[in-house]
């Protein structure tokens, strides 16, 4: 605290400088409240829900995980990218794509998906992938991240986390809940009110920084 205190007047004659004040004073430090706010009140989490799903998930992974050992005849680890190579590229002979840094076949989503159709057990494991990502990025992960207070999730709020300027999230990071796929929607919805008289309203501006640029080349 106290060598942030001494740093106060050399960052502020470099934001002087850069004609950075309004928008330190107008805006930043007014938004620095509203999201401690924020982070202090948390969001309420449905962990039930998240719970049911996490059994669905895990008996659709192991479905997904016997059909890819069908395919390859043996048993073997979906996370290894060695075991992986040798089964995709040496037994069933698919044709590799690009290599890692470090010059290995790779087995990565963007080189799966290019070989969808050539075998039955691509399209395994790429389903596999995506409900392990899900399981344990939010079914397994937003439960034991709950405070035990008040049953709410407190996120961090970063100001200066987006190259952009817009807000990013940590611990966890609430801004990246998928919606593209029915389970996703589902996590999402697991999200809900903190009271019975309160409601989550979703809502988002459209371009809105083309729209703030074309305001301000009308001024």
């Amino acid at each position: 605290a106290a060598a942030t205190a001494l740093l106060v007047p050399v960052l502020e004659d470099r934001i002087a400088a850069a004609g950075l004040g309004p928008l330190l004073t107008d805006v930043e430090i007014p938004l620095a409240s509203v999201l401690a706010g924020m982070e202090a009140e948390g969001i309420a989490l449905d962990v039930a829900s998240l719970g049911t799903m996490a059994v669905e998930v895990r008996g659709q992974m192991d479905a997904f995980r016997e059909e890819a050992f069908r395919h390859a005849g043996e048993e073997f680890n979906l996370n290894s990218p060695p075991q992986l190579r040798g089964i995709l590229y040496e037994k069933l002979g698919l044709s590799p794509g690009k290599r890692t840094p470090k010059g290995q076949l790779s087995t990565d989503a963007s080189v799966l998906e290019k070989l969808r159709d050539a075998h039955p057990i691509v399209d395994a494991i790429l389903s596999w992938r995506e409900l392990d990502k899900l399981h344990s990025t939010y079914l397994e992960a937003l439960p034991r991240q709950v405070d035990a207070r008040d049953g709410r999730v407190h996120t961090t709020f970063h100001q200066t986390g987006a190259a952009t300027g817009r807000l990013s999230s940590s611990d966890p990071n609430l801004q990246n809940i998928p919606t593209r796929t029915e389970l996703g929607k589902r996590i999402r919805r697991a999200f809900v009110p903190g009271g019975r008289d309160q409601v989550l309203l979703c809502a988002d501006y459209s371009q809105i920084e083309l729209r703030i640029l074309a305001r301000s080349e009308e001024h």
